[in-house]
């Protein structure tokens, strides 16, 4: 009974962490009608910010139970820090190969090379969000601080596999988002009820690359590599008409695939977790 209340408090805080963020974020946007808006997005950040710092301290505190280091044990460390970005740079681009060689095709890949498109991203709100701010500080609360404060209470499998499951839950929120907007009811959680479903796929293997690696840039740089492409659009290489740019498609998905794969496999050029 005495071991259940230990474990009881940390464990507690590391499951509710991923929901104080969502909470928290909502409560400094109270009021807002559309989450795209630049006034409800630099409102957002504030809550997000302000949920980082205590998912921080609080994870910091209870970790000291467990680990002398308790701000290394949550990935907060600059050594190897090239290995931290290049491999999930790599890891994540190869995934994505099939989606470069079809925005070759397209004729699309140039955007990548343009100055101008480079500086209207950098200008929208929006796209500071997802591929900048929001990586950064749903990855600090959900992976930093959850994952690591219940792997140590909890244990490897329990965390890779229920870690997950707040942070994909936390997309539900949305569905009154979707409302505002005009959505019906049902629309709004088919589509949420989707996304649930690949953020968790996506949360696990976040989870297993901060359990494995124990440096928080790797998680980010997945996620903001993720938000960047979306989901694979392999389904759409049946609409090419030409023959060879289906065959060079599905070549191109399969190698990425595999590399992915491989180099997941292999954990060359891992970041250590020492």
């Amino acid at each position: 009974m005495g071991n259940f209340s230990v474990k009881m408090g940390p464990g507690l805080v590391s499951a509710i962490m991923p929901i104080s963020y969502v909470v928290l974020v909502n409560c400094f946007d109270y009021g807002g009608n559309d989450r795209n808006d630049p006034k409800s997005i630099r409102k957002r950040w504030k809550g997000a910010l302000f949920s980082n710092i205590i998912s921080i301290v609080a994870t910091a505190y209870f970790l000291q139970d467990y680990t002398p280091t308790p701000f290394r044990e949550m990935g907060f460390r600059w050594d190897e820090m090239a290995k931290a970005i290049s491999f999930p740079f790599i890891l994540m681009n190869g995934f994505y190969l099939g989606q470069f060689v079809m925005m070759y095709i397209d004729r699309t890949l140039w955007h990548y090379f343009d100055y101008y498109e480079w500086k209207m991203c950098f200008r929208s709100w929006a796209w500071r969000r997802d591929i900048i701010v929001g990586p950064i500080t749903e990855e600090l609360v959900f992976r930093a601080c959850s994952t690591t404060l219940m792997y140590h209470v909890y244990g490897y499998k329990f965390t890779l596999f229920w870690n997950p499951v707040p942070f994909a839950a936390s997309h539900f929120h949305h569905i009154w988002d979707d409302q505002r907007k005009g959505y019906s009811l049902a629309h709004s959680i088919l589509q949420r009820g989707f996304q649930f479903v690949y953020t968790y796929i996506f949360g696990c293997f976040a989870t297993y690359l901060q359990l494995i690696t124990k440096h928080a840039m790797v998680p980010i740089i997945a996620h903001t590599i993720c938000n960047a492409q979306g989901l694979p659009m392999w389904l759409e290489i049946a609409n090419y008409p030409k023959r060879r740019d289906r065959i060079a498609l599905y070549t191109a998905y399969i190698a990425g695939f595999a590399g992915f794969g491989y180099l997941l496999y292999t954990q060359q050029g891992m970041p250590s977790p020492n």
